[in-house]
């Protein structure tokens, strides 16, 4: 498999913690994200091991994605793997109190931008016929229902699913699918999420936080390096006979 790797939403949390491990294993690694600031991250990024660059794109626009994957192998080469972790939380309101529009994009960015990365990447893996591996990263939230979060559980259980039908469309190509399902993992997003929990329960948001951690069997919140472990894991050899699974990486908070 070629050792270059597009990952989405890159610019910070999972995702930088997902490239920065790619690069640190010596991969070619393109950080995709919609702020501009991901270029100079790819930069800092740039020589410590691997090589890095960084392109802003919008996963939700088709033709960015077809852009990306061109530049992509025009800067680097062969493009051997897909993390597809660009997402959004969307609102914290009831299904039948949310707003239509605010659901929609939480599908057009968490479940159609992966669809669009992958049109756009996959026949170029297909075509260089030297393998690859897809990794998806979905959420605690795709395996188990919490109230106010209609939107983003529909968009990470959809992925999930995607992610297995691809798995076994793409095994006769020897590309590898999975997907890797965080929990509690201290990023902005979540950040956003306990916030809401505190606003409903009319409580300050540490005592969310707190209520949040004590939930997680490990007793604490995961971070960037803990998902970065694992995909770097399932894009290796080591996981070659592994597809059409999704990894937890939750502290015990949900049992699989």
């Amino acid at each position: 498999m070629n050792r270059i790797a597009v990952v989405t939403g890159a610019n910070r949390g999972l995702g930088y913690g997902i490239a920065s491990r790619l690069v640190a294993d010596g991969w070619s690694v393109a950080l995709i994200d919609t702020d501009s600031e991901v270029v100079e991250t790819a930069s800092r990024l740039s020589g410590t091991t691997g090589e890095a660059i960084g392109l802003v794109a919008d996963v939700t626009d088709p033709q960015a994605c077809a852009a990306v994957a061109h530049h992509v192998e025009s800067a680097l080469g062969p493009i051997g793997a897909l993390v597809n972790n660009a997402g959004i939380g969307g609102s914290s309101d009831l299904v039948h109190e949310s707003d239509p529009a605010e659901f929609r994009r939480v599908i057009d960015i968490n479940l159609l931008g992966p669809f669009n990365m992958a049109q756009a990447v996959v026949p170029r893996m297909i075509a260089s016929k030297a393998g690859g591996a897809l990794v998806n990263i979905t959420s605690i939230l795709a395996q188990q229902a919490e109230v106010g979060s209609g939107a983003y559980s529909a968009s990470k259980g959809g992925l999930a699913l995607l992610s297995q039908t691809m798995a076994v469309e793409l095994a006769p190509h020897g590309i590898r699918v999975n997907s890797v399902a965080p929990g509690n993992m201290l990023t902005a997003m979540h950040v956003d999420h306990v916030q809401g929990l505190a606003d409903r329960a009319n409580i300050t948001y540490d005592d969310a936080l707190a209520q949040v951690r004590d939930t997680v069997p490990l007793g604490r919140h995961g971070l960037p390096d803990d998902i970065g472990n694992v995909v770097a894991w399932l894009l290796s050899p080591d996981a070659s006979y592994v597809t059409g699974q999704t990894i937890s990486v939750n502290g015990g908070a949900y049992l699989t």
